[in-house]
């Protein structure tokens, strides 16, 4: 059976929390990702996120201060991007403690090439595809010359449908999701690569978790990643029972939420990226649609 590595994400947010959050995970076998990327963000007012980020990028070295002898990943922002010309000078001050770099929304070769002009050190990298373009030119850019340094090439699911302009969005428990995954798990593994699935905003919803990682074990031939966004789903993913079959009501087809703009505005998470209503995370990227689909 293929072996699951867990990324348990956390923002650059609340050093105190944060580092608590940290210890507590210490030993569990999971591996840290911290984000100044997504979860930074204020879709609302996009002007500004730009001081949120500047603002994480700070309380990010809190956070590695309250931790020593920890190492982590890091999420940063794309190499296009303005912020990444920022992100670059964490990454020249805490090259011990970073394990891995994820890069999101890589598109081509192009990206490797960027971010590996920027930064001289090697690190590890976790690219995350996630837009049409990235997917259409995965083969060019798993040839790069910097394939080598990659460790798993996970797909993005939430910004991949902003990006196509899909909404509502298509989640793990449907069928439609995995027709999307399943050419890129075997154009990853053609390369020798590992894969690493989206991750799933339904906090509550574990039965659909079970049903992911069965689903992985069954389409991926070499090892595969996941991401956690909440302890709680961390905590299941390290404790399934491999063997249990899934009724027909776990692996249930839940109809997308019926949330909206106000819905999401009331119930924002102050400081942060997304809405959170009955344990299940409104994205970013669902705000923005549902505008879309409100102007369009």
């Amino acid at each position: 059976m293929t072996g699951i590595k867990v990324f348990q994400c956390i923002p650059a947010y609340k050093p105190a929390v944060s580092a608590r959050q940290i210890r507590y995970l210490s030993g569990s076998g999971c591996h840290i990702l911290l984000d100044i990327e997504d979860s930074i963000q204020d879709v609302q007012h996009p002007e500004l996120t730009a001081a949120l980020k500047r603002k994480a990028r700070h309380e990010l070295e809190e956070i590695i201060g309250l931790t020593p002898g920890t190492k982590f990943s890091l999420r940063i922002n794309a190499v296009w991007h303005d912020e990444f010309q920022q992100d670059k000078y964490l990454l020249e001050k805490f090259p011990d403690r970073i394990e891995s770099i994820f890069i999101p929304k890589v598109e081509s070769a192009k990206d490797l090439e960027a971010f590996y002009a920027a930064v001289a050190r090697r690190y590890r990298l976790n690219l995350i595809i996630e837009t049409q373009k990235g997917i259409e030119n995965l083969d060019e850019t798993l040839r790069s010359t910097f394939r080598s340094n990659i460790d798993h090439v996970f797909f993005g699911n939430y910004d991949y449908h902003l990006d196509n302009n899909i909404y509502p969005i298509v989640e793990q428990y449907s069928p439609d999701y995995w027709k999307i995954v399943e050419p890129i798990i075997n154009k990853v593994e053609s390369y020798r690569l590992k894969f690493g699935n989206s991750p799933y905003a339904d906090l509550g919803d574990q039965a659909t978790l079970d049903f992911s990682v069965k689903k992985l074990h069954k389409l991926c031939h070499n090892d595969f990643a996941v991401m956690s966004l909440h302890k709680a789903q961390t905590r299941h993913f390290q404790n399934m029972i491999w063997n249990r079959r899934l009724s027909p009501a776990e692996m249930k087809n839940n109809p997308p939420g019926d949330y909206s703009l106000s819905i999401f505005t009331r119930y924002k998470q102050k400081g942060r990226s997304f809405s959170l209503v009955d344990k299940k995370i409104i994205t970013p990227q669902e705000y923005l649609l549902m505008l879309k689909g409100r102007n369009g």
